[in-house]
């Protein structure tokens, strides 16, 4: 295992077993809205902190977003997948993660979809291991894909 991944780990099962308390303790109709996604912080040994999901997933902001709109749909969204909330649920925040800049955004694909200062969070499919990081400064789909950091700002060079 590696050290990212060792480091990774038990905010991931902190998270983990947050979100399933959550859904334990709320009533049969409470518990759809109770699911949460869930973002951690992640020591990138050649970027530096950056956010993941519950996975361990790496989040991405895309450039044309420009903090406000959820712009990465259709076959973009098949490479880009962004990461969804539930209508009416929260976002699961650990350590390092500043739930002041936690929001959600409409998806156009319906739902919607967890926001970081602003901007739309999505994961990337070619990356195939926690905390890999394959998408960081690549123009794919219209624009560049930078890693978020915990302080809300895309890494962009």
């Amino acid at each position: 295992m590696s050290t990212s991944t060792r480091r990774l780990f038990p905010v991931v099962m902190a998270i983990g077993i947050a979100a399933t308390l959550v859904g334990c303790t709320a009533g049969d109709s409470e518990k759809v809205g109770a699911r949460t996604s869930a973002i951690a912080v992640l020591d990138s040994k050649d970027l530096g902190d950056i956010l993941v999901d519950g996975k361990g997933n790496v989040l991405y902001a895309f450039k044309p977003d420009n903090a406000s709109t959820v712009s990465c749909t259709s076959g973009c969204a098949t490479v880009w997948p962004p990461l969804p909330v539930a209508d009416n649920a929260s976002t699961a925040a650990g350590d390092g993660v500043d739930v002041t800049l936690l929001g959600k955004l409409p998806n156009p694909a319906g739902g919607p979809v967890v926001t970081y200062n602003g901007w739309p969070l999505y994961r990337y499919a070619a990356d195939k291991a926690p905390g890999q990081h394959r998408g960081q400064d690549t123009f794919l789909n219209g624009g560049y894909w930078y890693v978020m950091k915990p302080d809300g700002k895309p890494l962009m060079p």
